[in-house]
């Protein structure tokens, strides 16, 4: 297939939240459409989806330009007082070369976060001149300094920062950016650029600032802007984009701009030549436990588990140092020794200064080994539970164990984790919330001006479905349809919500995911500020997997604090101490309660889908409440899978196997003679 001979180096994804409409897979698309052999992403100061772009282009044959539109302050990045928003930074596009270029970006867009924000997050010519090795910089859009300096007559101070922008990169890096989106100021700035290209002798390069797709989406990229600003399309002072021009264009279409400098689109093509960053995905850069001197991380963790055995069950059997051997076997094979190291080390701080620690769940609760160390307080050898199901040396992927803390001292948790790691090699993570179905039309409804009323009936419509699109509920939902088909004011509402339906809409920390490098997190992701003042990884969790981070869940369960204050209280008033890691699994009351449905406030008991579950399935041992999460799931309660268990578990003479093997598989085993631990 014969590639098209332009490239697109300024786009907008929808990471450039609530301004970039191109959402990854249809931008990867349409470059395919077009047969382009690059693609560059340049979200507005922020890197958010460059490992997603990266890997969306490579499935799809197409080489990705990692890159980011920057923000400039107009002196020092640390200066922000003297100026307003609108003169507080200057626009810049930066691309990546080069392993060296990408790390680079990387401190720089961090700096921007963490040292520059002033409405935005900005860097200055200062940290551009420590940087600015392995990048190719594009000289902007209108809202570059170029263009502020060109358009106020100021042509003299315009052509020094040519020149010093030119000293900043490395030679032949620095190109002057042509765009004409039918804006009457960019064809004089654009005459400026092309003489001043000839006289300086400098490259220049031909983009689009893309935002959207298609031409067609223009309007919903209007609402888009208002969802950002909470304006409405009525609203005169609104931000908009001037013209209908911000597309994702043809290379046809955007070699036709500048015909008199040819030179401009095919320069785009040597770029996209000279952007060669190759990213290695899955390799672990897992940090390694420091055990005492002279012990082997290896020794270390095996004499653990050795002490923990003892403890565990006294004199072990044969059973479980078989067992035990097995798993650090494969521990060791896949390379997650100091993992298992890192997470007993956190939970045993933990213990020690009384912060109540979760008793597991998840995978992780087949491990003995995790059993053993007190990452879990779960027998896996009572319960039949399987290693392989936590770690399997035929499905290698990175280990994880889910622990829950008190949620008013996980901090405290997270705080030793990095000052024993550095405080540089540990940071929570990014999450980003998506404009979903209900959500989309009540934005959308907003920002057309509709009443809120008629905005409200709309959204009512859609059925009460985890994770349902606009499609599927047009579909299910006939007076939706009905709507959609016949009113003109819901078209528009629906058609505009469907084109904006799964954008990102915000960032956040996640509530539970903590990441730990061997080095300085920079080295690998760049950081931020969400919302609510946390210093954070750009990448989401998925990203930071992809490039082998290694990533905690540090939950914080409010049941854990209510158990604990509880304790104290009885122990306060009674004088009583109760051990609530040993508390007997077979009191009467409590299966009273249970039976009852009186579980308000109880962890995963208190829905009033679960309540109805307890009524019906009227428990009478640990294992019932065992079988009753595992069945509490969208696929056995859609199939009629649990009326069937509840059913047999009341009479099990309706139980009956296809074949008479299956039955020692198939019958679960209660374990009332078991002793509890």
């Amino acid at each position: 297939m014969k590639h098209a001979d332009f490239v697109h180096l300024h786009v907008h994804t929808q990471y450039s939240l609530l301004d970039g409409a191109c959402k990854l897979d249809d931008l990867v698309k349409a470059a395919l459409n077009y047969r382009l052999p690059a693609l560059a992403i340049t979200d507005h100061g922020n890197m958010y989806g460059a490992i997603k772009f990266y890997d969306a282009c490579r499935k799809a044959g197409i080489k990705p330009i990692i890159g980011c539109e920057v923000y400039v302050a107009p002196g020092s990045r640390f200066e922000k007082s003297s100026h307003g928003i609108r003169s507080a930074s200057y626009h810049m596009t930066l691309l990546a070369r080069n392993e060296e270029g990408y790390l680079n970006l990387i401190k720089l867009v961090t700096a921007g976060h963490l040292e520059g924000f002033y409405y935005k997050p900005r860097v200055d010519k200062e940290i551009l001149s420590e940087y600015s090795k392995g990048l190719v910089a594009l000289s902007g859009c209108l809202k570059s300094e170029l263009a502020h300096l060109c358009l106020s007559e100021d042509k003299d101070d315009a052509l020094k920062v040519i020149g010093e922008y030119k000293d900043i990169f490395e030679p032949g890096c620095y190109y002057l950016e042509l765009q004409d989106h039918l804006i009457p100021e960019q064809v004089e700035y654009s005459k400026f650029l092309i003489q001043t290209c000839k006289s300086m002798n400098l490259p220049m390069v031909v983009t689009n600032d893309v935002h959207y797709i298609k031409r067609a989406d223009s309007e919903a990229h209007q609402v888009l802007l208002c969802i950002q600003t909470q304006t409405n399309l009525e609203d005169p002072k609104r931000m908009r984009l001037s013209t209908d021009e911000f597309y994702f264009k043809s290379p046809e279409e955007m070699k036709s701009l500048f015909p008199e400098v040819p030179e401009a689109a095919a320069n785009t093509i040597e770029i996209a030549q000279k952007c060669n960053l190759e990213m290695e995905f899955g390799v672990s850069k897992m940090p390694r436990y420091t055990p005492p001197q002279g012990v082997r991380n290896e020794d270390f963790l095996k004499k653990l588990c050795e002490q923990g055995l003892k403890k565990r069950y006294g004199k072990p059997s044969e059973e479980q140092l078989k067992r035990v051997d097995f798993e650090l076997s494969v521990i060791k094979q896949m390379g997650f020794i100091s993992y298992f190291l890192i997470v007993w080390d956190f939970i045993r701080f933990a213990r020690e200064n009384n912060i109540p620690v979760g008793p597991g769940r998840g995978s992780a609760a087949g491990s003995l080994t995790a059993y053993c160390l007190g990452i879990t307080n779960i027998d896996p050898l009572k319960y039949d539970l399987l290693f392989e199901r936590f770690l399997n040396p035929e499905r290698i992927s990175q280990p994880d164990i889910d622990i829950d803390f008190c949620y008013e001292r996980r901090d405290e948790v997270i705080n030793y984790v990095s000052q024993k790691y550095g405080q540089d090699n540990v940071a929570q993570i990014i999450t980003f919330g998506t404009m979903a179905a209900k959500g989309v039309i009540r934005d959308v409804g907003r920002a057309r001006g509709m009443p809120y009323n008629d905005v409200d009936r709309i959204a009512k419509l859609i059925p009460n479905e985890l994770n349902i699109t606009l499609a599927e509920a047009i579909k299910k939902e006939p007076e939706l349809k009905h709507l959609y088909e016949n009113d003109e004011q819901i078209t528009r509402l629906l058609t505009t919500s469907l084109a904006l339906e799964g954008l990102n809409r915000h960032a956040s920390t996640h509530a539970a995911g903590v990441v730990i490098s061997e080095d300085n997190l920079t080295n690998h992701t760049p950081l931020c500020k969400t919302s609510d003042g946390q210093i954070s990884t750009q990448y989401a969790m998925s990203s930071l997997e992809m490039i082998g981070l290694l990533k905690m869940d540090f939950l914080g369960l409010k049941t854990l604090t209510v158990i604990d204050k509880t304790i104290k209280k009885v122990t306060r008033t009674k004088n009583e101490k109760i051990d609530i890691e040993n508390i007997s699994l077979r009191n009467e009351k409590t299966y009273n309660l249970l039976q009852d449905a009186q579980t308000i406030g109880i962890f995963q008991l208190e829905s009033s889908g679960m309540r109805d579950l307890l009524k019906k399935m009227q428990p009478t041992d640990f294992e019932d409440l065992i079988a009753l999460l595992a069945l509490y799931r969208p696929g056995p309660l859609g199939s009629g899978m649990v009326d069937d268990y509840i059913k047999r578990k009341h009479n099990p003479k309706l139980v009956k196997y296809d074949h008479s093997k299956l039955e020692p598989i198939l019958t679960f085993v209660h374990l009332v003679d078991r002793p509890i631990r």
